[in-house]
């Protein structure tokens, strides 16, 4: 049962992806960890050169952010065409670089599959050149601007859909925590959330910054200092390298404990509710010539499905915390 409204018309046009039903989506992000705070750019083309030679690899983008311990995290957010490819490449290829860089940097990798029905993206503008938006044909979308409208575009997710394996959400002890691979719990939810505005014109960046930057960066900072309130395991605030018109220059790539944790502080919290009304007004306000890209990837993973690994990286980071 759908969740939108009967006769409802979208005040605002939106656009996402004419994917086949077949189509899974698999994307990893590999970090490299830097205690000072300060990035080595020749480890990152390292990285790269490991990357590109990757059988089944669509592409890579790279971010990055300093957490709440000080550290550097550089990040290559890699798309595959196969499951099975990434595998290969995280066992083999992702094995001898950490070898070679365990001295200079941590090192990990949070990586996801997920089939059609588990899976939602949506962008403002028809000019996305992100994520799995740089692969396939955009459409316009009818289902956006009502609450359970996400829910609505994952199929699998109708009636309550794909409840969250992981129940009890607390930190591991430091001395507990895993140093082997990371099987993740069935149905944890990744959401990539970007923010796009060097393209957008003075009066849209000026606007952005002005009042649904502010309230954005709240939310994150929310997810961030309360993990066991939100059911957010980890929130990481990014910022892109070369941003262009339809690229993002600020990103959040989060992960929840599941669906309904996601859709609970979206739908329920002050600091949602307060970007959620941002966006709308700004949306409304500049209406079909808006250039800003706000546009995102939502993925409920399967069991089986998610694997994360850290090496040489503080308790803080990413999944550490929760999981092993």
């Amino acid at each position: 049962m759908k969740n939108r409204p009967v006769n409802f018309k979208p005040p605002y046009p939106a656009w996402e992806l004419d994917l086949p039903s077949n189509h899974w989506y698999v994307q990893c992000q590999v970090g490299l960890q830097f205690a000072s705070g300060q990035r080595d750019d020749s480890l990152f083309r390292l990285l790269a050169r490991f990357l590109s030679s990757a059988k089944g690899l669509l592409h890579f983008e790279r971010a990055g952010h300093i957490d709440v311990q000080g550290a550097y995290n550089d990040i290559a957010i890699a798309y595959w065409d196969n499951d099975e490819s990434m595998g290969k490449w995280l066992r083999e290829e992702a094995t001898e670089l950490r070898e070679i860089i365990q001295s200079k940097s941590g090192f990990w990798y949070e990586a996801l599959a997920a089939p059609r029905s588990h899976f939602e993206v949506s962008s403002s503008t028809p000019v996305a050149d992100w994520g799995i938006f740089r692969h396939f044909d955009i459409c316009e979308q009818h289902e956006h601007a009502y609450w359970g409208a996400m829910r609505d575009r994952i199929s699998a997710a109708e009636n309550d859909g794909l409840p969250g394996q992981l129940q009890a959400l607390r930190a591991i002890l430091v001395g507990k925590q895993s140093d082997t691979e990371i099987s993740l719990p069935g149905n944890l939810c990744m959401i990539r959330t970007v923010q796009g505005y060097s393209a957008a014109s003075s009066a849209e960046r000026h606007a952005y910054r002005e009042s649904l930057c502010s309230e954005y960066e709240q939310g994150v900072h929310y997810l961030q200092s309360n993990p066991i309130e939100s059911r957010c395991l980890s929130a990481r605030l990014l910022n892109d390298e070369h941003p262009a018109l339809g690229r993002p220059d600020t990103e959040t790539i989060a992960w929840f404990a599941s669906l309904a944790d996601l859709e609970n502080w979206v739908h329920h919290h002050p600091t949602h509710k307060a970007i959620y009304a941002a966006a709308q007004c700004y949306a409304s306000r500049f209406a079909s010539g808006m250039q800003l890209l706000l546009s995102h990837e939502v993925a409920v993973v399967p069991h089986g499905k998610g694997r994360a690994f850290y090496q040489g990286c503080h308790p803080d980071t990413g999944l550490k915390r929760f999981l092993k």
